[in-house]
């Protein structure tokens, strides 16, 4: 079984029109993969790729097919380390998952923490631009923790 997988839209963090918030978002259509694969392939990679599931998965919810996880991802911006924290919302149905990354704020120790749409946020292009490349490539490897093939090997 050949499984395809293709971005339809999104890409971009934005201003959200509703909220007013910057916000990321797309679909990814993932062929012949139902949503009940989608969504266990997803908590597993939450599981992996955060550091404590546990803490990061606010809504795991089977019936709707949706997971909430806050995390963050590391940033080392005028090499000065700190975070960029965020919402993921991730939704299915068979053959498509659609993300949201939301509620982005920047921590570091001599800055405190500022949300996105802070006025003090002096630096706020740079952020966007590294937290957009931090986005797409989580989504790239999402997709393919979804897309491996399982090892044909019993022998473990």
């Amino acid at each position: 079984m050949t499984v395809y997988a293709l971005t339809v839209h999104g890409q971009n963090i934005k201003i959200d029109s509703i909220t007013g918030k910057y916000k990321s978002q797309g679909i990814e259509i993932l062929d012949s993969l139902k949503k009940d694969v989608l969504y266990n392939k997803s908590i597993e990679w939450i599981t992996l790729n955060y550091k404590s599931a546990k803490d990061v998965i606010q809504l795991s919810d089977k019936e709707s097919y949706k997971i909430i996880a806050k995390g963050n991802f590391k940033t080392s911006l005028f090499m000065k380390e700190g975070w960029i924290g965020h919402t993921l919302i991730l939704e299915f149905k068979d053959g498509k998952m659609r993300y949201i990354y939301t509620d982005f704020n920047y921590y570091s120790p001599g800055t405190g923490s500022l949300d996105f749409e802070s006025k003090s946020l002096g630096f706020k292009k740079k952020l966007i631009q590294e937290t957009d490349q931090n986005i797409q490539t989580a989504i790239q490897s999402l997709k393919r923790y979804i897309l491996q093939v399982p090892s044909k090997s019993t022998d473990w």
